[in-house]
């Protein structure tokens, strides 16, 4: 029996935008960064430090290959919705041509298109959906499991329609909206005589553009352009997956896959360590002009990079002036220059490159937020602009050391015998920085000699990746290193986990400074709840402007953009923040056969000499 969906809710559409409107219509020909006219043929060779031993994505044994994870976006798999490259989180149908939506997110209802297929030529169907709910609640890993829980029922609801209906203790916003439009079908059929919690080498059944071709274990996995793809017209898809083959190359060894890269082994690499990005790539193929080395500023923000996590459930670091202090005694630019060659700017906001990020003084609609809360947050956020004072580039920063000191002495901790006490008990300021990293503990060692001249005894220690991951779930340390995601559209949850008062003593969370703070709760939960992106924004800024006065973080760096090397063989559109969200690599990239020509000749001129 066919259950309508109940409630209310508007027209079905061909979308869904978070706020507003959706930028194209259901008739447009290609999303404007797409270009209609690209060449087809021809492969990509891209590579990865790491191995792989399995392709089933689901489970949580053996290490999966890249790729293929539908949260991250592959090729083999079809979504039900398309998100844009263009738009602050905009979605298009791509399995289903349509999507109804409650006005109370109580539900959500899909229509597939009647022509999708499966690689094997069998039609993705209702039944696929459905079952493929069923068996990752039952068998598929945990993070997936959780991933789905918020849906309480998933029902047919017409010939080609289906309707996710969200429990009652799901908080009801768009979010809801965009997990079920990630949603991705698996081939009922195919896996009925198979083993959904095993993990295989047998490359899956798919419905996307591209199924798999090749396999070596823990050293290449290729990809090929499936030539009859049912999707390929779809004015979604026009302008993409252009190479007639992916190939990924696994390394064990960074240094050695570098050396791939510049003897041609590979194309393409998008480099993510500053100091390689800046040095690796003095060779004869850059110098030639075969090699290319960007770096584009992209639309995608994910919040604040590397920070050093303070502990505020330590009674040590509870004053304000002492969080403060250990803030302005870390040398960031000399830090910048020696080793990341100047390629990072300054963490200056939790939201970094996105309308949330906290600028100049608050605006009449932060500070409508903010007043309640004046006399329970430092009056600078009221008065200052957030940035933090810059040092040198050379030498120790002893203007902000000076600073640093004055404030522990107003704290109640002064030097005595060359080391900073606590002026009525006599205890040492002493603490721990725990780490797993080796790049962390370089980048901190200078730090913790600049402490010690203000006579606080640091220490660095390093603990092994499970006892690490330990303490991090009980919050046993007194400083470290994390990352805060926030993007730029939040998920509710994951804010409320890094930064609300009730997740502060909650195990497992990653509220890992500690923050518990009335202004912090309120405002995270007008984000939660904003209905316009004016809204969303105003609330963040400020804050953004709560989190960074209270110095519960000591902010580092994030690159000044996406660093992108490759062999000159390739087309693309263009890229940047005006342009796209992300680098279009290597969906909407194009083999340029004149470009490719010209860098096979050149490598074996190289080789040659």
């Amino acid at each position: 029996m066919l259950v309508p969906a109940p409630g209310v809710a508007a027209a079905p559409s061909h979308g869904f935008a978070y706020f507003g409107d959706l930028k194209y219509p259901s008739d447009m020909r290609h999303f404007d960064y797409a270009y209609p006219d690209t060449p087809k043929g021809g492969t990509v060779r891209m590579s990865i430090v790491g191995t792989f031993n399995n392709l089933h994505i689901y489970v949580e044994r053996g290490v999966a290959a890249v790729y293929l994870d539908p949260r991250l976006g592959t090729p083999l798999y079809d979504p039900l919705m398309e998100a844009s490259e263009d738009e602050l989180a905009s979605y298009y149908g791509k399995l289903a041509e349509s999507v109804d939506v409650a006005d109370d997110y109580s539900w959500v209802t899909y229509t597939l298109r009647e022509n999708a297929y499966w690689h094997d030529g069998k039609p993705v169907t209702v039944d696929d959906v459905l079952w493929t709910l069923e068996i990752i609640r039952s068998d598929a890993s945990y993070g997936w499991r959780e991933r789905y829980r918020d849906i309480v029922e998933l029902e047919q609801t017409g010939p080609r329609s289906f309707t996710f209906r969200f429990s009652e203790t799901a908080e009801k916003n768009p979010q809801l909206v965009i997990l079920t439009a990630g949603f991705t079908p698996l081939p009922k059929h195919y896996w009925e005589d198979r083993k959904f919690s095993a993990t295989t080498l047998e490359p899956p059944l798919g419905n996307g553009p591209y199924r798999i071709a090749e396999v070596d274990p823990g050293h290449k996995l290729v990809f090929e352009r499936v030539e009859d793809y049912w999707g390929r017209d779809l004015n979604v898809s026009v302008g993409h997956n252009n190479f007639e083959r992916i190939s990924i190359l696994y390394f064990f060894d960074m240094n050695v896959m570098l050396q791939a890269l510049r003897a041609g082994v590979f194309d393409y690499y998008r480099d993510q360590n500053e100091s390689t990005f800046a040095t690796a790539y003095d060779f004869a193929g850059y110098h030639k002009g075969l090699f290319k080395k960007e770096t584009h500023l992209m639309g995608t923000s994910y919040g604040m990079h590397y920070c050093i996590v303070i502990n505020n459930r330590r009674d040590l670091f509870k004053d304000i002036r002492v969080r403060e202090a250990l803030t302005l005694a870390y040398n960031f630019e000399w830090a910048n220059r020696v080793y990341w060659h100047g390629g990072m700017d300054r963490n200056n906001s939790f939201f970094m490159r996105s309308g949330m990020q906290a600028k100049g003084l608050p605006s009449e609609a932060e500070l409508a937020l903010l007043e309640p809360f004046r006399d329970q947050v430092p009056e600078r956020v009221f008065t200052h602009p957030v940035p933090l004072p810059k040092n040198g580039l050379f030498g120790r920063n002893r203007d902000t050391l000076l600073e640093a000191d004055a404030l522990l002495v107003e704290a109640g901790w002064v030097v005595e015998d060359f080391r900073r006490v606590n002026s009525k008990t006599g205890e040492p300021f002493a603490f721990d920085f725990i780490i797993s990293s080796t790049e962390h503990e370089r980048m901190l060692t200078p730090f913790v000699d600049n402490l010690k001249r203000l006579g606080i005894n640091a220490v660095l220690r390093k603990v092994e990746s499970n006892l690490m991951v330990n303490r991090l779930r009980n919050y046993d340390y007194d400083a470290t290193m994390r990352k805060f995601y926030t993007f730029r559209v939040p998920f509710p949850a994951r804010l409320r986990s890094q930064f609300s008062s009730r997740s502060a003593d909650q195990p497992d969370m990653t509220n890992y400074a500690g923050i518990k703070h009335p202004a912090v709760d309120f405002l995270v939960e007008e984000i939660a709840q904003a209905t316009t992106e004016a809204d969303m924004n105003a609330a963040g800024r400020a804050l953004d402007r709560v989190l960074l006065w209270n110095f519960y973080v000591i902010p580092e760096g994030h690159p000044v953009g996406r660093h992108l090397v490759y062999w000159d063989r390739f087309g693309h559109p263009p890229l940047g923040i005006e342009h796209m969200n992300w680098t279009g690599f290597p969906h909407l990239w194009w083999l340029d056969e004149e470009k490719n020509a010209r860098v096979d000749a050149g490598l074996a001129g190289m080789k040659g000499n």
